[in-house]
């Protein structure tokens, strides 16, 4: 189809809009450093039995290669701000009505987000915790790894006490160290993360928080450790 190749836009909704939603909910949450926020777009729309095996079609290729649920979300926003849609033999297609509405994850289903993270009864999915000496400034949704790892624990199992568990939504990542954890790069820790596996080469990260006040560490004279808590909060 054409008219497809741009990035999705949520029409009619400036970036203002969308920060004041996530100041609005963070107002209860402001001693937490780390956040998830869910952000929930729904559309409801009818279409002319005569579209209807069209779109029957595009959806099912959705299935067969999930990127394409993208150019979905395209047409979406075109028909909320009533555009039609041609693809290359010149077919346009468009609802009877279209609706947008931004409303919010339900509780349930964040518990349920928590679960997986921590487990909830089965063998725990982020039940690692790794410490850095990195001298970066802060974390990026785009990081991979820590910045330098120093020392990475299994919570569940690490003799020296840590354990994943959540309250409702909230989760809970706590991971003590052994003192002989080497002395870190300017004798400081200055971040860590949450993972999936020990090797940190192969193991996907879901949290990184980097300190603005290091933390000193010093081999067999103290034990570091550390706690990530994260609250999942529905706008």
């Amino acid at each position: 189809m054409s008219n497809m190749m741009r990035e999705v836009e949520l029409l009619g909704v400036t970036k203002t809009d969308i920060q004041e939603i996530f100041q609005q909910t963070l107002k209860d949450f402001k001693e937490a450093k780390t956040r998830i926020i869910y952000l929930d777009a729904s559309y409801l729309y009818t279409f002319h039995l005569d579209d209807f095996q069209y779109i029957r079609k595009l959806n099912l290729l959705v299935r067969r290669d999930p990127l394409l649920v993208r150019e979905w979300h395209k047409l979406l926003e075109r028909w909320y701000n009533d555009q039609t849609v041609r693809d290359s033999n010149g077919y346009t297609i468009k609802p009877i009505a279209i609706s947008r509405s931004f409303d919010r994850v339900v509780n349930r289903g964040l518990e349920l987000l928590a679960g997986f993270v921590t487990g909830s009864g089965s063998p725990s999915i982020f039940n690692f915790r790794g410490i850095g000496d990195s001298v970066i400034s802060e974390a990026s949704p785009s990081d991979i790894a820590l910045g330098n790892l120093v020392d990475m624990i299994d919570v569940d199992s690490t003799p020296d006490g840590g354990s994943l568990s959540r309250d409702g939504s909230t989760i809970y990542s706590v991971g003590n160290h052994a003192k002989s954890v080497p002395t870190p790069a300017n004798g400081e820790f200055t971040e860590c993360g949450m993972f999936d596996d020990e090797d940190e080469l192969t193991a996907n990260i879901l949290d990184h928080s980097v300190f603005e006040d290091p933390i000193p560490h010093t081999q067999n004279a103290d034990a570091p450790g550390s706690t990530t808590v994260i609250y999942m909060c529905s706008a």
